[in-house]
């Protein structure tokens, strides 16, 4: 069982970070990417610059969805992202059982907390910060503090 786990892990390290990494769409200057960081279709993740990708951080764009990440964007450990919508099954992963695939955006200076989900179809504003374990499932305004499952907003910046 060990080695067979291990043997898994090494492979998904293969396939989803150290394959995946060169076939992002753009990956702007100063920006750092966790080793432990995977991303699904990659051809569709665009990061800007100065920005960090985290440790075991999910990134996954769809076949027919993008995700992108404007200069600045902070995404905290063990974050998901997926902009794709659930299989059907193991055996059929292009039908969908449930959920939509639309295209994920963070705009500049985003800060994602750790463990917080982001669901297809969100845009978050300038400047937001987003609060540990919340789940994104709408629309964020720029300049806020959201938090909470669904997140909300708490807080307005100046």
């Amino acid at each position: 069982v060990f080695w067979g786990q291990t043997i898994k892990r090494f492979r998904f390290f293969i396939h989803d970070n150290v394959l995946a990494i060169p076939q992002l769409s753009a990956v702007g200057s100063g920006t750092t990417i966790s080793p432990s960081a995977a991303f699904a279709h990659p051809k569709n993740i665009t990061i800007g610059k100065n920005c960090l990708i985290n440790h075991n951080d999910r990134i996954y764009a769809g076949p027919d969805s993008k995700i992108v990440l404007s200069d600045g964007v902070m995404v905290g450990p063990d974050v998901f992202m997926t902009a794709d919508h659930f299989s059907e099954s193991l055996a059929n992963t292009n039908d969908a059982h449930s959920g939509k695939a639309a295209d994920i955006f963070l705009d500049r200076n985003v800060r994602v907390g750790a463990h917080s989900v982001i669901l297809p179809g969100v845009s978050i504003g300038q400047n937001v910060a987003v609060g540990a374990g919340s789940v994104v499932t709408k629309d964020v305004p720029a300049n806020v503090i959201v938090a909470g499952n669904p997140a909300r907003v708490v807080k307005e910046q100046s």
